[in-house]
């Protein structure tokens, strides 16, 4: 297992992806892009998986080979400088189409082999 710092930007990870998937919970596509405030906390969200995904260690982005961690740092850095650039269809997309993998991946990840809880979940 990896060590405290590397658990916990894991949990991160999968603590906005939790969140975001909340945010979204039966919000339409058109609600989604006409909705300002819910694309910024969105946004926000991506950022944080984006800021940790760039903190994990090469060693453990390597235990998650099915992860596109360069993919959310640079999303993340698109938010972050490139702010006018953001696309809000593709957070949308990114959103609805690949954040279950992350969330099942991570989800799997902190159950450990039986179900039960790898890890101790304060941070």
């Amino acid at each position: 297992m990896c060590d405290e710092k590397q658990v916990g930007l894991l949990r991160d990870i999968l603590d906005s992806a939790l969140t975001i998937r909340t945010y979204l919970d039966q919000v339409s596509h058109e609600a989604f892009v006409a909705n300002p405030e819910k694309q910024d906390a969105v946004l926000r969200r991506f950022e944080i998986i984006g800021e940790a995904a760039s903190r994990l260690a090469p060693e453990t982005q390597a235990k998650f080979p099915n992860l596109p961690f360069r993919s959310m740092k640079g999303m993340r850095n698109i938010i972050a400088h490139d702010y006018g650039d953001v696309d809000v269809e593709q957070v949308w997309n990114t959103a609805t189409t690949h954040l279950e993998e992350l969330i099942e991946t991570l989800s799997r990840h902190f159950r450990g082999p039986e179900g039960l809880p790898e890890i101790s979940q304060g941070r």
